[in-house]
């Protein structure tokens, strides 16, 4: 039994010939290492810095590492090395390292130093400033690649430009706010904010046809004439609850909504027991109201969730302000 790729006695967790070994393969060491099979190698060497004894643990430290793990050693190590770069730079015998590109120098004329790295053309912003000018200044006498630049620019200005395509005839920019004078998001738009929309006012059309001045921007739009037809189609469809109290000395509850009543009683008339409509018509004879109080408010009854009914149109004009008794009716409750 033994490894199939070095020849050592490296088996696998079942005792059979294994297709890889630690010693020569790092992914059947590391799975070697997570079942805990592995024993990590040691080797005692001498730091080359300070000549003191460390141990080197795994086969890549017993390769590579050469100094120990006092942290003033690699700080002078280098410091050593910075030094020695600079020197054989200066020198000019600097050997960079293999498989490293050595950095361009600067594109401008009369300029040998290297640039940063080499996505750059320039070593500095002085070097690409100047160049830059120079480029609109007469060449006489200035390198081949310097006349070619020039001669690019002069037709990317006086050919390119002048065919180059241009906004469309109908294009129109973004308005500027109607509050703050701020440039819009949109070329429709009235206002650049919320805020700003809160704020406006100006003339709008009301549903009927109507302009409206000095209307919102947020909301409904409606014209005087409008609102008193709102208004009546309110008194005639929810009563006039709150003065009729008030005049005849009931108590009035603000709290009670007609919508709740009508989701309270499951929209059903207690007077006749038929199912009313949901939407409020004049001339529908089965439309929800809750003008049906058995105690009528015109005899000190009180506007409350006890004293209150869904009742259907017909059957609230027929019974006016008696009480349940006066009116003949039967009443029905669901």
């Amino acid at each position: 039994m033994a490894c199939k790729r070095c020849g050592s006695g490296w088996t696998t967790s079942c005792g059979s010939d294994s297709a890889g070994c630690p010693a020569c393969s790092k992914q059947y060491r590391h799975q070697a290492r997570k079942k805990g099979r592995f024993v990590e190698p040691t080797q005692e060497k001498a730091c080359e810095q300070c000549g003191s004894m460390f141990t080197a643990v795994g086969l890549q430290e017993m390769k590579v590492r050469v100094l120990c793990r006092n942290p003033q050693c690699k700080k002078i190590r280098d410091k050593l090395t910075r030094k020695e770069s600079a020197k054989r730079r200066q020198e000019g015998t600097y050997a960079r390292q293999p498989g490293r590109k050595a950095r361009r120098v600067c594109k401008r004329d009369g300029c040998s130093d290297l640039v940063k790295e080499n996505r750059y053309q320039y070593c500095s912003k002085e070097c690409a400033g100047a160049d830059a000018r120079e480029l609109k200044c007469d060449f006489g006498g200035r390198p081949l690649e310097m006349r070619k630049a020039a001669a690019f620019a002069s037709w990317f200005v006086d050919v390119w430009d002048p065919q180059r395509p241009r906004l469309h005839k109908s294009y129109k920019p973004r308005p500027s706010c109607q509050v703050c004078g701020v440039e819009t998001n949109h070329r429709h738009a009235k206002c650049c904010s919320y805020a700003c929309k809160k704020l406006w006012r100006g003339p709008r059309k009301c549903s009927c046809g109507r302009v409206v001045e000095n209307a919102k921007s947020c909301g409904k739009v409606s014209c005087d004439v409008c609102k008193r037809a709102s208004r009546r189609t309110h008194r005639r469809l929810y009563g006039c609850y709150r003065r009729r109290c008030r005049t005849y000395g009931g108590f009035f509850n603000s709290g009670c909504k007609p919508l709740d009543v009508f989701t309270r009683d499951r929209f059903v008339c207690h007077i006749c027991g038929k199912k009313t409509h949901r939407v409020f018509k004049n001339d529908d004879p089965l439309s929800a109201t809750v003008d049906h109080h058995p105690v009528p408010l015109s005899k000190g009854g009180d506007h409350d969730w006890h004293n209150v009914r869904c009742a259907c149109k017909s059957c609230n004009e027929q019974k006016g302000n008696k009480w349940d008794g006066q009116a003949r009716l039967r009443l029905q409750y669901a």
